[in-house]
């Protein structure tokens, strides 16, 4: 099996595998002591390390299951009113569209997509498309800082100092950008963010921050409402119900993982890796136009190159048709995505894969 999919769920390791069921064998010994009496406890200790890591004060952030939990608290926390836009981009995770679509329609504010065409040849290219798409409308912005669809590396930073300049709230969606990318949290000064650390930080499936800024924590309140509600930003994160939290205690033992190898030299092993697929990929598949620049400017550790418009032209059924043939013929696992009239071929890069997977690949995909 060529695994080319690392962004969609990420990998275990063994070491953190081991930490999260032992969780699992203390929380099954002792449920109410562990889940009731001494909940605070793990969960202090599970946010210190990340957010020493990632630059947020615990007090700050709340552990969610994943990044559209996060996402999902913010816009179901802030009043919108009749004539409010949300606004995102083209690049915008489905999930999210989603939420926000719902949001907006529930409080009878619009909701509006800046179009990002590809290619996309720089990140000045991306700050001015969405800094020209605000409006005097615009409550909130909702941006990528790594597209899922396309694997781009938007500008982030670049766009919140534009944003306040006019008093536009941010919100990002970090769901691949912790691990993938040098990232302290609080430094890029949004009002909100949320990421995820199953993808790209080692850690097991169900573990996502939200982070809030201070100012703007009154507000925030989990997707679920519990026991603790009004108690404080900190305090209300802590209980939304029952659950499983064997993830969240083996979150230390992936920040050690990460540190033990080294976290620049992973995120620059799984860049260069990126790069060069990238550029390996184009060339197979005779791309005339990549939909980023080759030498890498806009990528992390992902690169998604667009297939040839036959194969982008097959209807949804016969498409998943030929994702599945991938898995179970060629035992090759890597998304096909779609974004406007491009059907992209994207790649994830990690430690345990070798440029032959990628070649692989290529040669797979030349056959579609």
């Amino acid at each position: 099996m060529d695994f080319l999919n690392h962004g969609s769920f990420g990998a275990v390791p063994r070491v953190v595998f081991d930490e999260q069921t032992e969780w699992r064998r203390r929380i099954e010994a002792a449920p109410v002591e562990v889940i009731s009496r001494r909940r605070l406890g793990l969960i202090d200790a599970a946010k210190r390390p990340v957010g020493a890591w990632l630059g947020m004060r615990p007090a700050d952030f709340g552990l969610v299951t994943n990044a559209t939990e996060g996402v999902n608290a913010v816009l179901h926390s802030l009043r919108f009113a009749a004539g409010d836009e949300l606004l995102t981009t083209t690049h915008v995770y489905n999930a999210v569209r989603q939420a926000m679509q719902f949001t907006a329609t529930r409080c009878g504010a619009d909701y509006r997509e800046v179009d990002v065409p590809l290619p996309v040849r720089s990140s000045e290219e991306i700050v001015e498309r969405v800094i020209g798409g605000l409006s005097d409308r615009t409550r909130l912005l909702v941006i990528d800082h790594v597209t899922s669809p396309t694997a781009l590396v938007f500008p982030v930073d670049r766009i919140i100092r534009e944003c306040a300049s006019r008093d536009v709230d941010v919100l990002i969606d970090g769901a691949h950008a912790p691990g993938m990318l040098p990232l302290d949290v609080e430094k890029l000064g949004a009002a909100y963010y949320a990421g995820n650390l199953h993808k790209w930080c080692f850690a097991p499936r169900g573990t996502g921050f939200l982070w809030v800024r201070p100012d703007r924590q009154p507000d925030v309140h989990p997707a679920v409402i519990s026991h603790h509600y009004g108690e404080g930003f900190g305090r209300e994160f802590t209980w939304q119900g029952t659950r499983d939290l064997s993830a969240w205690g083996a979150l230390p033992r992936a920040v050690e993982f990460t540190r033990a190898l080294g976290a620049d030299r992973v995120r620059g092993h799984n860049r260069d890796m990126a790069v060069w697929a990238h550029q390996w990929l184009c060339e197979r598949l005779n791309v005339r136009e990549p939909i980023s620049p080759l030498d890498g400017s806009l990528l992390g550790s992902m690169a998604a190159v667009p297939l040839p418009d036959h194969v982008a032209a097959l209807e949804d059924r016969k498409l998943e048709a030929v994702q599945q043939l991938l898995y179970t013929d060629y035992r090759l696992e890597v998304p096909l995505m779609r974004f406007g009239r491009h059907l992209l071929l994207r790649v994830s890069c990690q430690l345990y894969n070798t440029p032959d997977q990628y070649k692989r690949a290529g040669h797979i995909a030349a056959t579609l």
